[in-house]
């Protein structure tokens, strides 16, 4: 029976050992808590590596943190002991896949990062975080691993290709991508979606190796939208057609409102009143407007309930 240890209990970070049985295994995975993610004993990964018998850390971070409250130093400190002479992979989506890289030297890990992405990295410019003050160093000039990471990322979100491109391919450059054009920034959802998730990760983990794969694509509901986003500023029509596809096929908040945005931006205001209202009426909440595109709606005119 699987059983917990907090390994360190810090005001910006936790670090939880998970026991899957009696005796240790011989691999253990590292997981990272995600952008949305605060500071808890089990998250990202847990279920999944004591499902399959694989000891297993989950790092967490203080919301909002990015992990800047954690040193290099201080996770080697932790983490080293538990993980020596052992097979160890660290494993993270978005912020705890740039997690996974940025710590991953330290233990000489196989890593695995789907669509990493440090939100505060200053040459991303994102307003949001320009307040955070950031402490880690680029990762080549830390502590680096002798395997070559696999990153898992659709090629169309600029800013991932831009970080993976920038901060992870100088210090990995035989890093071993994962392309899933049209996936979007929750690669892994979409994967998972499509039943390839686990085979996929498995095959990594266990055997050190990807398996092919048919990335998803004609006729699901993510391909057709993030192909819409991608055209919007190249090609309103075809972006509002796919876009349209994609809501036909399950709804989105987020691509309702790139919907929306759009007819107001192409000033077709009379189809966006009507979609708003359809949204209105069926009552489901996965076709409500944001704040920001709600604004938008209202300022062109429109009405929104």
């Amino acid at each position: 029976m699987a059983c917990k240890t907090v390994l360190a209990d810090h005001a910006d970070y936790r670090i939880t050992l998970h026991v899957a049985s009696a005796q240790p295994s011989q691999r253990i995975v590292i997981t990272f808590g995600g952008q949305p993610s605060g500071l808890a004993d089990d998250g990202f990964g847990t279920p999944f590596c004591l499902e399959h018998g694989w000891d297993t850390i989950y790092v967490a971070q203080r919301h909002g943190t990015q992990f800047q409250g954690l040193s290099i130093q201080d996770f080697q400190t932790v983490v080293r002991p538990v993980c020596a002479g052992r097979d160890v992979v660290t494993y993270g989506s978005s912020l705890g896949a740039y997690a996974a890289l940025y710590y991953g030297g330290a233990v000489d890990a196989r890593m695995i990062a789907a669509a990493p992405m440090l939100p505060a990295w200053r040459p991303l410019k994102l307003r949001a975080y320009e307040d955070l003050p950031v402490t880690h160093g680029d990762i080549k000039d830390g502590p680096l691993s002798r395997h070559d990471p696999v990153v898992i990322y659709d090629p169309h979100i600029r800013n991932d290709t831009h970080l993976i491109r920038e901060l992870v391919a100088p210090a990995y450059p035989n890093l071993r991508p994962v392309e899933v054009p049209y996936a979007g920034h929750t690669v892994l959802v979409t994967l998972s979606q499509a039943r390839l998730l686990k085979p996929l990760v498995l095959g990594i983990i266990e055997h050190d190796a990807i398996i092919p794969f048919d990335p998803p694509g004609e006729g699901t509901a993510i391909y057709h939208g993030e192909l819409g986003r991608s055209l919007i500023r190249t090609d309103r029509k075809a972006a509002r057609a796919e876009l349209e596809k994609s809501l036909a096929i399950a709804p989105s908040k987020r691509f309702f409102g790139m919907l929306v945005n759009l007819l107001i931006r192409s000033g077709d205001h009379e189809a966006a009143q009507q979609l708003i209202c359809k949204a209105e009426n069926s009552g489901d909440k996965r076709l409500g407007l944001v704040p920001s595109v709600r604004q938008t709606a209202i300022n062109a005119g429109l009405r929104v309930g």
